[in-house]
């Protein structure tokens, strides 16, 4: 994808996984995921979401890889929305990200935020973010207005539209590799970091 200069990219996806069609399903929209990238070619994409293929409940800050989007030969259809913000305020958002980049593993996923979203809720945590929180607030860092508070991927698909630029299937060129994504975490591990970290958000809520 051609590089332009001054702009941030927002991501929309349709992830290929269990979890992404049942989040679908249960929004009734097209888009259950959503990163933020720096660049045309997708190298330096970043969202809140599972750390490992294996652990759909236990998440955080991730610079996201190809290996997010095809999964047993499925890949992911996604919507490239290209902002434009000046190359300082780009610039500035790339410092904020890439200080979280190196804080990452003090930021944790926001669940019950997640789970919330049928009610239309959301859970405030310290350093912890869903997808749709991380990149609403990367937008008000870049100074772009939102028209009303958005709870799900397809709702700030809505708002950003006008600015598609490209959609598609995850492009075969696109991103970087992250081959520990796909490492195996055994039954035990699943449950005991997934408790752990919802033990660790409700702490930071309560």
């Amino acid at each position: 994808m051609e590089e332009r200069g001054g702009y941030i990219y927002i991501v929309f996806s349709q992830t290929p996984y269990k979890m992404g069609r049942f989040i679908r399903a249960i929004t009734h929209g097209t888009f259950n995921h959503v990163s933020v990238a720096l660049d045309g070619e997708l190298t330096e994409m970043y969202s809140f979401a599972r750390l490992k293929r294996d652990t759909p409940f236990c998440g955080g800050f991730v610079h996201e890889g190809a290996e997010r989007y095809r999964f047993r030969g499925r890949t992911a259809k996604i919507s490239i929305c290209g902002v434009y913000v000046g190359e300082e305020v780009a610039q500035k958002v790339r410092g904020s990200i890439k200080e979280m980049e190196l804080r990452r593993d003090t930021y944790i996923y926001n669940l019950l935020s997640a789970l919330l979203v049928p009610l239309r809720k959301k859970a405030y945590a310290r350093d912890s973010y869903t997808c749709v929180e991380f990149v609403s607030a990367i937008l008000k860092i870049a100074g772009v207005g939102l028209l009303c508070e958005c709870y799900t991927a397809s709702e700030l698909y809505a708002q950003l539209q006008d600015h598609e630029i490209y959609r598609g299937e995850f492009p075969a060129e696109a991103s970087i590799v992250d081959e520990s994504y796909a490492e195996h975490v055994s039954i035990p591990r699943r449950i005991t970091s997934s408790a752990k970290q919802f033990g660790c958000l409700l702490h930071r809520i309560f």
